[in-house]
C-alpha cells in the first residue's frame, strides 16, 4: 500500500514536471484557452439547468397544461440553441489553441532532431522520431484544453450530486456508492491499459521505421529481387503491432464491458429505489424526473475522472518521448564552440588525430597533414582505409579521440555551429535530393537566392543545360530521394547547391565513384571549374580522376603513409604505385572484355 502511495506521488510530481516544460509552448496562445473555459462554464450550467426545463415539460404534458407546456418547451429549444452556439465558439478557440501549440512543439522536436549527433542518429530507427513529430505532439497540444473541459464537467457534476443531497439522501448515498465501485475498477484498468498502450507505441515505432525504410529502398528491393523476404519481414512487424493494439483493446474492451453493467444495475436501484419513494410519498414526480435524469451527470464523474486518469497517462507518456528528443541524456546533441568566423580562408590542419568508432577498432592512427587556402588535395587509399573518416571530423560530425583539427589555425571544436557548417560543404557518393523541384532544392539552401545565382551556379555544376531540357524547368520535381534523376545529375545538382552556400571548404567524399565515363568526365569539369577559388578535398576511388590535384594524400590502415604529386608519389611511394598499376591492370581487363 506504501509502495503505491509512493508510486502515486511519483507519478503525479513526473506529470507536473512535465505540465510546466509544456506551458511556454502554450504561454503565447493562452487567450484561446481561457475563453474556451468561459464557454465549458456555460456548457456546465447548461447541464444542470436543462434536466429540470425536460422535468417541468413532462410534468405540464401530463397536467394538459398546453400553454405552460409550449414556453416550456421554447425555452429547452433556447437552452439547445444556445448550447449548441457555445459549442461552436468554443470549437473556434480550441482549434486555433491546438493547432497553434502542437506546431510550436513540432517545430521544437524538430528542431532537436535536427541537433543530435550523428551516432545517436545513426543508433536510432527514423519511426522513432516520426512518431514522435507526428502523433506525441498531438497528445500533448491537446493536455490544457482537456484538462480545462474535464475538471470543469467533473465539477459540475459534483454540483449535481450534492443538490441530490439535499433532495433525497439515500438516492445520494446509492450513487457515491456505485461511483466509488466504479472509480476503483476504473482505476485498476488504467494502471494496466498503460503498460499495454507503452507497448503498442514502441512497436508502432518499429512499423513506423520500417515502412519509412521500405519506401526509400522501393527500388533496391525490387531490384534485388528482395519482395517475398522483405514482405515476410513486414508481416512479423505488422502482427506484433497489431498483437499489442488487440491486447490493449480487448483488455480495455472487457473493462467497458464490466462498467457496463455496474452503470445497469445503478440505473436498476435508482428506478426501484424511486418507485418505493413515489409511492410513499416521500418524492413528487417531478423531483424524482430531475433526480433520474441526472444520473448522466453523476456517472459522467466516473467517466470523466477515467478518461482524464487515461489522458494524464497517455500525455505523461508522450511528453517523456518528447522531451527525451528535446532535453534528454538519451538522445545527446552536437556540440560546438562559441566562437565566430563569419568567412574561413580554408586552412585546415590535422595533427597527430586518432579516432575510434565506439568500441570499435581505431580507424585513424596519429594523422598530421596541412592543406592550404584554395589548394586542391585528394585522399587516397584502399576502401575503409579512414577517408571518409577524415572528412566527417572535419565537418565536426564526430569528434577525435585524441590529437587536434584546426581551420585557420582555431581548434574545430572551439568553432559555432554556423562557423563551422556554414563555411563548409559536402558532396557524397550519393547526396540526399529532396522531394521538391530543382528549384526548392536549391532555394532551400539560400531562402533569397536570385534567379541569376541559381542559373549561374546550375551552370557551373553543367547542369542548366540538362534543366532546360525538362517541361517544367527549374519547376520540376525531382521525386523522393531525387529519383527522377540520373546519378550524375543528382552529383551536379548537390554541387550547384555547395556552389550557392559559397562556402570557402569543399569536400568530394567519392563523389564519382559510381558514374559512367561520362557523367564522371562532366563532373569532373565542374570540380575543375571550382579549383584555385575553393579549398577542395577529394576521397578518389578511382586514381586516374585525381592525378592532377595539387597533392596527394595517401591514407593506408588509419595512417598516412605519404603526400605529394601523382607523379612523386609514383616515383617515391611503394603503396601508391601498387595501387596504380592495379588500377591500371583492372581498366586494361575491363578493355579487353
Amino acid at each position: 500500500m506504501e509502495k503505491d502511495e509512493k508510486k502515486k506521488k511519483r507519478d503525479f510530481k513526473e506529470t507536473w514536471y512535465y505540465l510546466k516544460k509544456t506551458y511556454p509552448y502554450a504561454k503565447k496562445d493562452k487567450k484561446y484557452l481561457f475563453f474556451f473555459f468561459l464557454g465549458c462554464i456555460v456548457l456546465c450550467a447548461i447541464q444542470i439547468v436543462a434536466p429540470i426545463f425536460t422535468a417541468r415539460q413532462i410534468i405540464e404534458l401530463t397536467n394538459e397544461a398546453w400553454q405552460q407546456l409550449f414556453w416550456v418547451t421554447l425555452a429547452i429549444l433556447g437552452i439547445e440553441v444556445l448550447r449548441n452556439f457555445v459549442r461552436k465558439v468554443n470549437n473556434f478557440f480550441i482549434n486555433r489553441f491546438f493547432y497553434s501549440v502542437r506546431k510550436n512543439i513540432q517545430l521544437e522536436v524538430a528542431r532537436e532532431t535536427l541537433k543530435l549527433t550523428t551516432e545517436t542518429l545513426n543508433t536510432h530507427s527514423s519511426g522513432v522520431f516520426i512518431e514522435r513529430i507526428s502523433n506525441d505532439t498531438s497528445v500533448i497540444a491537446e493536455i490544457f484544453m482537456n484538462i480545462i473541459d474535464y475538471v470543469t464537467y467533473i465539477i459540475s457534476a459534483i454540483g449535481v450530486l450534492v443538490s441530490i443531497s439535499f433532495l433525497n439522501m439515500t438516492l445520494f448515498l446509492l450513487y457515491v456508492g456505485f461511483l466509488i465501485i466504479l472509480f476503483v475498477t476504473k482505476a485498476y484498468a488504467q494502471k494496466v491499459l498503460k503498460k499495454k498502450r507503452r507497448l503498442e507505441r514502441e512497436k508502432s515505432e518499429v512499423a513506423s521505421g520500417f515502412v519509412s525504410e521500405m519506401v526509400r529502398g522501393a527500388k533496391d528491393i525490387k531490384i534485388l529481387n528482395a519482395e517475398t523476404s522483405f514482405l515476410s519481414k513486414a508481416n512479423d512487424i505488422v502482427n506484433d503491432l497489431n498483437q499489442a493494439s488487440y491486447d490493449y483493446t480487448k483488455t480495455r474492451r472487457n473493462f467497458v464491458f464490466w462498467n457496463g453493467n455496474i452503470r445497469d444495475l445503478l440505473d436498476f436501484f435508482i428506478i426501484l429505489c424511486g418507485i418505493y419513494f413515489l409511492v410513499s410519498g416521500q418524492l413528487e414526480v417531478a423531483t424524482m424526473i430531475v433526480i433520474f435524469n441526472y444520473r448522466n451527470n453523476i456517472l459522467a464523474i466516473s467517466d470523466f475522472l477515467e478518461g482524464f486518469l487515461e489522458l494524464i497517462q497517455r500525455y505523461t507518456l508522450a511528453a517523456e518521448r518528447i522531451f527525451e528528443v528535446i532535453d534528454s541524456p538519451k538522445f545527446p546533441k552536437e556540440v560546438f564552440g562559441s566562437k565566430q568566423v563569419k568567412k574561413l580562408e580554408g586552412h585546415i590542419k590535422f595533427q597527430n588525430v586518432s579516432f575510434q568508432y565506439d568500441d570499435s577498432q581505431e580507424v585513424l592512427n596519429d594523422v598530421s597533414f596541412e592543406i592550404k587556402p584554395n589548394e586542391t588535395v585528394s585522399f587516397v587509399g584502399k576502401s575503409g582505409a579512414g577517408k571518409s573518416t577524415i572528412f566527417n571530423l572535419i565537418a565536426g560530425l564526430y569528434h577525435v579521440n585524441q590529437g587536434s583539427i584546426y581551420l585557420d589555425g582555431i581548434p574545430v571544436e572551439e568553432l559555432s555551429k554556423e562557423s563551422l557548417r556554414g563555411n563548409l560543404s559536402i558532396i557524397s557518393q550519393n547526396p540526399y535530393i529532396f522531394n521538391m523541384s530543382i528549384r526548392e532544392n536549391l532555394t532551400i539552401i539560400k531562402h533569397d537566392l536570385t534567379e541569376e545565382e541559381m542559373v549561374l551556379a546550375c551552370k557551373r555544376a553543367r547542369l542548366h543545360d540538362f534543366i532546360m531540357t525538362l517541361k517544367d524547368g527549374y519547376d520540376t520535381i525531382v521525386g523522393e530521394s531525387g529519383v527522377t534523376l540520373s546519378g550524375g545529375q543528382r552529383q551536379r545538382l548537390a554541387i550547384a547547391r555547395a556552389l550557392i552556400q559559397k562556402t570557402e571548404i569543399i569536400l568530394f567524399d567519392e563523389a564519382t565513384s559510381a558514374l559512367d565515363n561520362e557523367t564522371q568526365a562532366e563532373i569532373q569539369q565542374s570540380i575543375h571549374n571550382m579549383q584555385g577559388e575553393y579549398t577542395i578535398l577529394i576521397i578518389a576511388h578511382r586514381l586516374s580522376t585525381v592525378i592532377n590535384s595539387d597533392r596527394l594524400i595517401l591514407i593506408d590502415q588509419g595512417k598516412v603513409k605519404g603526400i605529394g604529386t601523382h607523379q612523386e608519389l609514383l616515383e617515391h611511394n611503394a603503396i601508391y604505385k601498387k595501387l596504380y598499376e592495379l588500377e591500371l591492370s583492372d581498366e586494361e581487363k575491363s578493355k579487353q572484355e
